[in-house]
């Protein structure tokens, strides 16, 4: 399987992700990649992070800090929106409330 290949089969959101980390990956030792994944799958994340992260050029460290912009600003409409709905459904509930008091 090619990269492209293993790329197209990721979800849409984890594709700009696997553009930066897979080449590191790659370029990784087999005794690399194993602690990386031991310590991914072993709950220790940030330490595994922290493993990418030494090995980024500059240039992958601000591409990414671009994704992670646009995911958080991504989160932060998100919430909006669900404040937004849950105002509304909290006004309802009060309406029907003082409805049903007549």
């Amino acid at each position: 399987m090619t990269k492209e290949e293993l790329l197209e089969q990721l979800p849409g959101d984890l594709r700009p992700w696997a553009e930066i980390w897979m080449p590191i990956l790659l370029s990784w030792s087999e005794e690399q990649v194993t602690k990386f994944i031991r310590r991914a799958l072993g709950g220790q994340w940030q330490s595994a992070y922290q493993m990418l992260i030494k090995s980024m050029s500059v240039e992958q460290r601000t591409a990414e800090l671009k994704i992670r912009k646009e995911a958080l600003k991504q989160l932060n409409l998100n919430n909006a929106a669900f404040i937004r709905s849950q105002r509304s459904l909290l006004l309802e509930i009060i309406a029907k409330a003082f409805m049903a008091l007549k």
